[in-house]
């Protein structure tokens, strides 16, 4: 692996760890539990992260069909810590793929995005997915806050 796509490999694999580690001791009533509506939970979180990393680094820098349906992401719900911590090692183990057989002409291939109806080069779609994963993964923890102090004696 060429040592700029290493700096990301790692960067990656540890944004991932800290998601997974995220909600592994939580009840699995956290994964789907949510204070507002308006939020998302647990689940909705993985499943969108690592469906945007098929989509951003598998398919805009690596060329890999993803079947990605972004909008039914966040309807996601019922997925065991189990199967999600399996979207995470999946999701960790394409982004390595991708990432061992690119080469640094890739980042300037410029790939079309279905879902936002552009073209994106390689090197836009590698920093975005990793911005867009950190964020989601300051979203998981900010979820895992607010159910380990929500007032469940005032529970409606």
């Amino acid at each position: 692996m060429l040592a700029f796509y290493q700096v990301y490999d790692d960067l990656f694999s540890e944004l991932l760890e800290r998601i997974d580690g995220a909600f592994s001791d939580l009840a699995e009533e956290a994964l789907d539990w949510t204070p507002d509506p308006a939020l998302n939970p647990i689940t909705v979180l993985v499943v969108h992260t690592t469906g945007a990393l098929q989509d951003w680094v598998g398919q805009m820098l690596g060329d890999i069909p993803t079947q990605r349906d972004r909008d039914e992401e966040f309807q996601a719900k019922g997925l065991s810590k189990f199967q999600l911590h399996e979207l995470i090692r999946g999701a960790e183990e394409l982004v390595h793929q991708v990432l061992e057989n690119s080469t640094l002409e890739d980042l300037e291939q410029k790939q079309y995005s279905v879902i936002h109806k552009d073209y994106f080069t390689g090197g836009f779609a590698l920093a975005h997915a990793l911005e867009h994963t950190a964020l989601h993964l300051g979203h998981l923890e900010v979820m895992r806050e607010l159910w380990e102090q929500f007032d469940w004696d005032q529970k409606d």
